[in-house]
């Protein structure tokens, strides 16, 4: 089995049970900090002039980290059609989550910033939160490890899922006040925070321009740190502020979404019979996160590549799912699953 296998999904099909292994990568990561820490208990016994005896409580927690690394590698998501449930095991045995069929959504990519996805699991619920990772991460939509999946795995755990599913879990009362949009004349305003761009738009100004003078707090060199937040600042402010006012709106009588910027950078105009779906995308911080946008892609006749808009983002994720009803209310004239 090679590196690259090892960090792929894995999965295992039976006549009534997907089992999927999603952190391969562990097991990598495993083996990297058994080499580092081989490394690091040779220096210590070496310069401390001791013994692998005196420095067994050191061994000992060298190698409980090692161990727990290649056992979470073992961490799988079991879909059993005999129950009607999904289990979650802890290093393959230990139960830590357990869902019945009947609150589940399904499996859908989820994106990130950097561009790659994974394939997380989602409720009913929720169908925009954090969901439960059932892949590692890919950065191509042709990936064969990803296909296969997909093909393989996914389908016949949605087979499972279809048959839990009941007449009334995707019927949804018709849109008739607006939440996120303000309507007239047929055409659909998305609100936005004026006040709240513009006061954190001028805080990252201010910011900014201080560093510039004479009393700027990250001194005067021009490290890459400070280079960076000059930018981010400088840049970064005006830009909120603009986004603040750069209205975007969706005209139900001539079926067009258009982003008209104040300044004339990045109009957007698309009709909606390119609209070609929603996807949301996860973004953290330090593995801290720290919202969910909102994209809408749009597939224009001829064209090879679909062309994708910013459109919104939350930081709750209760709300992506109505944002999304009323995009789809606008746009559609429906509600899609």
């Amino acid at each position: 089995m090679s590196v690259r296998s090892l960090s792929q999904t894995r999965w295992k099909l039976e006549s009534d049970r997907v089992t999927i292994y999603p952190y391969g990568l562990s097991y990598i990561l495993s083996g990297i900090l058994a080499v580092g820490f081989a490394v690091i208990l040779f220096v210590y016994v070496k310069y401390q002039n001791t013994t692998i005896g005196d420095s067994l409580p050191l061994v000992l927690m060298l190698l409980l980290t090692v161990v727990l690394f290649w056992g979470f590698a073992g961490t799988s998501i079991v879909f059993d059609n005999s129950t009607g449930n999904m289990r979650k095991l802890l290093m393959g045995f230990i139960p830590v989550t357990t869902i019945p069929f009947a609150k589940l959504q399904g499996i859908s990519p989820v994106s990130n910033l950097y561009g790659s996805y994974k394939y997380r699991l989602f409720k009913k619920d929720n169908k925009y939160g954090k969901g439960i990772l059932v892949s590692c991460a890919y950065t191509k939509n042709d990936d064969p490890n990803a296909v296969a999946f997909v093909e393989e795995a996914v389908t016949t755990i949605h087979s499972y899922l279809d048959a839990y599913d009941s007449p009334t879990d995707y019927v949804t009362e018709p849109i008739t006040s607006y939440k996120y949009f303000e309507e007239k004349d047929g055409k659909y305003l998305l609100k936005k925070n004026k006040i709240g761009s513009t006061l954190l738009g001028l805080a990252l100004l201010a910011i900014g321009v201080h560093e510039l003078t004479p009393f700027a707090w990250l001194g005067h060199d021009l490290s890459i740190g400070r280079i960076c937040m000059l930018i981010f600042t400088l840049v970064g402010g005006p830009a909120i502020i603009l986004a603040g006012f750069t209205p975007i709106t969706l005209d139900a009588i001539g079926r067009t979404l258009e982003r008209k910027s104040p300044i004339g950078l990045s109009n957007r105009r698309y009709s909606f019979d390119d609209f070609n779906g929603v996807q949301t995308v996860r973004k953290s911080m330090n593995f801290i996160y720290s919202g969910t946008e909102v994209h809408l892609y749009f597939l224009k006749p001829n064209a090879e590549k679909q062309e994708v808009i910013v459109i919104q983002s939350f930081y709750r994720t209760s709300n992506v799912e109505r944002f999304v009803q009323e995009v789809h209310s606008i746009i559609n004239g429906s509600i899609q699953r």
